[in-house]
């Protein structure tokens, strides 16, 4: 079983506790996130997990757990959202040093190819236009490119109580790009990407990103599990996802509106902020 730490919250980050417990405890009981009175007991033991999959902004408040997982020989990889957008937008995001020391120091201990950055979603705005994004992501890769061998992008969902987030602030203003605007955008990501030796794929994307030439890819990623930790796992796609998605099944444990990040694009934070 594939453990996925967590789509729906940043555990790593703001729940290092929780994690510290139910690791220790072995097991825990999640509820359906479309009904609550429906519950799964979900095993944490070594020899129940196949692997684990972690999402965050930031992981060093949960480095001894990870440590401790790494010791009892729990594969697992980490996948690192960062995107330097203004305050406005991910109001607790770290800052741009603190964000590369953490991920620098999280891939010197558990290796590049274990440490994938994100660089999504991409929200196009008036502070976050197709310039800023270019000139954005070249600086990203070219501080991080040593850390990691992946970066994995997508576009802005326009989520209903995201987008009303974000109306209500005057300063900010969505932009709805042409397809060959955003193409252009696209293709030149991608053309930085290659320039700093990263491997790009994008999440949950369909046509455009093909035509800028950034395959599909799968954020849990059993090709590279296996790759990774000699695995045998034999893919099956997630059913619970979007159609796009091409990730392997997984049992998530997070839980919706528990992200203290409180970003005004995410879909995970679903109550006004």
């Amino acid at each position: 079983m594939v453990i996925s730490i967590s789509r729906r919250s940043d555990i790593l980050s703001y729940h290092p506790d929780f994690l510290e417990k139910i690791f220790k405890e072995g097991y825990l009981e999640i509820e359906n996130p479309f009904n609550p009175k429906q519950k799964k007991r979900v095993s944490l033991l070594r020899k129940d997990v196949t692997a684990l999959v972690f999402w965050t902004r930031n992981a060093i408040p949960s480095l001894p757990l990870l440590r401790k997982l790494e010791k009892e020989n729990y594969p697992f990889y980490l996948m690192i959202s960062y995107t330097a957008y203004p305050k406005i937008l991910e109001p607790n995001a770290p800052d741009f040093e603190t964000a590369h020391k953490n991920f620098s120091e999280l891939s010197r201990l558990f290796s590049q190819e274990r440490v994938v950055l994100r660089y999504d979603p991409i929200v196009f705005s008036n502070i976050t236009d197709e310039k800023f994004h270019l000139k954005n992501f070249e600086e990203i890769a070219k501080r991080f490119h040593r850390y990691t061998k992946r970066v994995i992008v997508s576009l802005f969902d326009p989520y209903k109580f995201a987008v009303k987030r974000m109306e209500k602030i005057e300063e900010l203003k969505l932009l709805n790009l042409k397809e060959e605007q955003t193409l252009e955008v696209l293709s030149k990501i991608k053309e930085i990407s290659e320039r700093y030796c990263l491997e790009i794929q994008s999440c949950c994307e369909g046509e455009v990103f093909q035509k800028a030439g950034i395959k599909k890819g799968a954020c849990i990623d059993f090709e590279l599990l296996n790759k990774l930790f000699s695995l045998e796992i034999k893919y099956e796609k997630d059913k619970n996802q979007r159609k796009e998605c091409l990730c392997q099944k997984s049992v998530d444990i997070g839980k919706y509106n528990t992200c203290l990040s409180n970003c005004l694009y995410c879909y995970a934070n679903r109550i006004p902020f």
